[in-house]
């Protein structure tokens, strides 16, 4: 019975012993964040908006469709297309050039027929269109005389190459095509007005004058109306009076100063009040527009 009470003893106590370590070792298995899984625990995608438009963007991206005719290329038509449609989509991946996927993409055609004749080769032709349209002088045609399929095919491969810059200047055509819509129209500068005529102009001349006409005038005759009357000589009982005439010519010089001085100033006023008509041109309107100083 003692032995027996040991051996438990001891059984429990391994058994004690072992929960610590089990704790230590299951300690560093956390599990996942809820919603997440090991396999699904992906860093965060940077873009956290909406998707911009990569043509509006600083990026130009190429995009053309392969189409391949081996229809006149005879028996080995089929081993050619198969070929040239691998290879070429191939290359077109490694030149960063997109698949198409609307009526506006271009595509490269490539076409291969046998040269008539009994004498073995082949004439490639190819092009970029744009449905039926094609781009610039992409067009060429090129004659393999005496060429295997495998030939044949490395010619075709060839002209792909040849059209990819084609795809990319028209992708970057099409892309400042789209900015340029989509950019607001200019602001039209504001017409200035135009500059105050130097020196006087007519009303002002002439004001300018009466002035001077009027202020001689004012003189004289405040001279003569102040003089006064003598005795005639040849007629003591009657005397000369200069007063009259002074007061007329005083009326008359004053009258033109002052009317003068009228014209000077509408013509100094006119000046600084300038009114134009300037044409006024924008985007999809046309139309006047009134400047001036006021």
């Amino acid at each position: 019975m003692p032995k027996a009470c040991r051996g438990l003893s001891l059984v429990c106590a391994l058994s004690v012993a072992a929960i610590p370590s089990a704790q230590v070792h299951a300690a560093p298995a956390q599990p996942p964040a809820a919603g997440a899984s090991p396999s699904t625990a992906t860093p965060a995608s940077p873009t956290t908006g909406g998707a911009a438009d990569p043509s509006l963007s600083g990026e130009t991206i190429a995009r053309a469709s392969l189409a391949i005719d081996t229809n006149g290329a005879g028996p080995a038509g089929p081993v050619i297309h198969e070929r040239l449609d691998e290879v070429g989509n191939r290359q077109l991946r490694r030149a960063e050039v997109l698949p198409g996927r609307g009526p506006r993409d271009p595509w490269i055609r490539i076409t291969v027929r046998a040269v008539p004749g009994d004498e073995p080769g082949y004439v490639i032709g190819s092009g970029l269109y744009v449905g039926d349209d094609p781009v610039g002088d992409s067009v060429h045609e090129t004659e393999c005389r005496l060429c295997t399929e495998g030939e044949a095919v490395e010619r075709g491969t060839s002209e792909i190459e040849r059209l990819v810059p084609f795809v990319r200047d028209f992708a970057q055509a099409e892309r400042e095509a789209r900015l340029k819509a989509a950019a607001p129209p200019p602001e039209l500068p504001k017409p200035e007005p135009p500059p105050p005529p130097k020196g006087l102009g007519g009303r002002g001349k002439a004001g300018v004058a009466l002035l001077a006409v009027g202020g001689v005038g004012f003189v004289v005759g405040l001279g003569l109306a102040i003089k006064q009357p003598r005795p005639d000589p040849d007629m003591p009982l009657y005397s000369i009076s200069t007063r009259p005439a002074g007061v007329a010519t005083l009326s008359i010089g004053l009258a033109a100063a002052i009317t003068g001085a009228v014209l000077l100033a509408l013509d100094r006023k006119a000046a600084h009040r300038r009114v134009s008509w300037l044409p006024s041109v924008g985007r999809g309107a046309a139309g006047l527009s009134l400047a001036g100083s006021f």
